[in-house]
């Protein structure tokens, strides 16, 4: 009685793992030893430089997250990134005791197309949606050069977090 009972958890068992698979088995895998073309973006902020901090962290998390490599030219790409860098702003989050700003956020936003190679526009692409990311950085009553520099960093440091964003939505799909 045992026996059967413990052959037929058995075969339960197995016939639901044999359904299971990962979420990274998913069509949206990023596979080591691919390569990726990541267009500059349509920027429709008065903020030039976003869109190139943007594309430039997108290939760095591709690199480091995945080991996803630059391609040499569109056209070599096994993937095909390209969009809109649609938000860039600044608002205070923090103030001192003198209700002076002491914090500032920074937030950037992206529509995000990803494609396999060989795609056409008119195809479903592997991933489509919009990102967004922010990043606090701190306030100079004193240096407009810190200032700058402060916001700058913060934008880098946005622009890598909306890229591991769009590689975690390619292989999650969603």
């Amino acid at each position: 009685m045992t026996f059967r009972f413990l052959l037929v958890s058995a075969l339960l068992v197995l016939s639901v793992c044999a359904r299971y698979h990962f979420s990274a088995d998913a069509p949206g895998r990023l596979l080591p030893g691919q390569t990726v073309w990541v267009s500059y973006f349509t920027n429709t902020t008065a903020y030039a430089n976003g869109a190139v901090t943007l594309r430039r962290s997108l290939y760095d998390q591709f690199a480091e997250m995945r080991s996803v490599m630059p391609a040499p030219h569109r056209d070599q790409a096994d993937i095909i990134v390209e969009g809109v860098f649609n938000g860039y702003g600044a608002g205070v989050v923090s103030y001192s005791a003198l209700d002076a700003a002491r914090e500032y956020r920074l937030t950037i936003g992206a529509e995000v197309t990803v494609r396999k190679r060989g795609q056409q526009i008119t195809d479903k692409p592997l991933w489509k949606g919009s990102v967004s990311a922010w990043q606090d950085y701190p306030v100079s009553a004193t240096s407009i050069e810190y200032q700058r520099s402060s916001e700058q960093a913060a934008l880098v440091e946005a622009s890598r977090k909306l890229a591991q964003q769009v590689l975690w939505r390619i292989e999650q799909q969603y």
